[in-house]
């Protein structure tokens, strides 16, 4: 395999969650319908997509959705971060000013305290807090 084009898009957990499910399902309506021969052969390949949902579905991307991505991302606007501190945000979901510092390069110098709590309110507000310790969600 080539890699034609690199890093030309960023993808959250959230997309890589969704797709991974969307072949899966294929993959077993295909099963169905055409046999087994045309499903899914690589055991490889079923153990990588297996190990990442399960994964994907103990972190934040388990309970977001695009809807609430995309009004983040609206109301996130104003501040003008990097497309890599933006897919961060949404990847951890931060829940305290702490966190965002870690994502947010050099915060303090580029926001006020009051713009630091204001970007986390808007997280809090449009992205959902992801599953609790332990708990995975849509397994199956």
């Amino acid at each position: 395999m080539k890699v034609l084009n690199p890093r030309t898009a960023f993808l959250s957990d959230y997309e890589v969650l969704r797709h991974l499910t969307e072949t899966k399902s294929r993959y077993i309506a295909l099963g169905q319908s055409q046999g087994t021969t045309h499903a899914m052969k690589s055991s490889n390949l079923e153990t990588i997509m297996k190990e990442v949902r399960d994964y994907l579905r103990t972190t934040p991307a388990a309970t977001q959705s695009e809807e609430a991505i995309s009004n983040f991302m609206l109301e996130i606007s104003p501040f003008a971060l990097e497309k890599a501190e933006l897919l961060m945000m949404v990847n951890c979901r931060p829940s305290s000013i702490a966190e965002l510092d870690c994502i947010v390069e050099e915060m303090d110098q580029r926001f006020s305290e009051e713009e630091s709590a204001e970007m986390l309110r808007v997280v809090k507000r449009n992205l959902p807090p992801g599953p609790k310790e332990g708990e995975v969600i849509g397994s199956g």
